[in-house]
């Protein structure tokens, strides 16, 4: 029943959201999302703890349209971010890090290729794709029961905001609206196959 409640409300969210038209409804919606995935998977690593708390940060955050929300989903974001690294590489499995490079690599790409398209907010944009790329990084070395599902999230997460970068900063008309829309579904499938892979991985 408890999955059921996240599954419900990140569909609402996503369905508001791909609306755009529904504000009063994305205050209860998307501000329910984090609290309803801490009753399906009551976080007892203060990592997992803190990006949880940071995510629901950036999502009340984010429910505005200005630049100053914006910066303050980001570093909000930043800080959960950090908080799920350094979870996850606490699970770290020896002899697991063939990905990392590559991983990292593309992500300073991406985060370049953003920051250059973000104008005025390129700094920041740009080393806040970084975390989120070690973030990655990170989840690829996670193994035993649970891994895939984790990896699984933190790629989704960086698919997620992609999109919402495209959205924002290079995209217009149509295609931004496509891939706004995008986004939400995305981050909420991320952010559940991230808790609950983890909580796997610890038994």
């Amino acid at each position: 029943m408890k999955k059921q409640a996240y599954a419900v409300a990140a569909a609402a969210d996503s369905i508001a959201a791909a609306v755009r038209r529904t504000g009063k409804v994305r205050k209860v919606t998307k501000t329910a999302l984090m609290p309803a995935l801490a009753v399906v998977t009551p976080p007892r690593d203060p990592g997992m703890a803190v990006g949880l708390a940071g995510s629901w940060a950036g999502d009340v955050a984010l429910l505005g349209d200005s630049d100053r929300a914006f910066r303050t989903g980001l570093t909000s974001f930043l800080v959960a971010h950090l908080g799920y690294t350094a979870a996850l590489a606490r699970r770290s499995a020896p002899g697991s890090r063939a990905a990392v490079v590559p991983i990292v690599a593309a992500s300073a790409a991406g985060a370049a290729a953003f920051a250059r398209a973000a104008g005025p907010m390129g700094r920041p944009v740009g080393l806040y794709a970084l975390t989120l790329g070690t973030m990655v990084a990170a989840a690829s070395t996670v193994r035993g029961p649970g891994a895939r599902r984790v990896f699984g999230g933190a790629a989704l997460f960086a698919v997620s905001d992609a999109l919402l970068g495209a959205s924002r900063f290079v995209l217009s008309g149509r295609a931004a609206r496509v891939a706004s829309a995008g986004v939400m579904p995305t981050y909420a499938a991320a952010q559940y196959l991230i808790h609950t892979g983890f909580e796997e991985s610890t038994g």
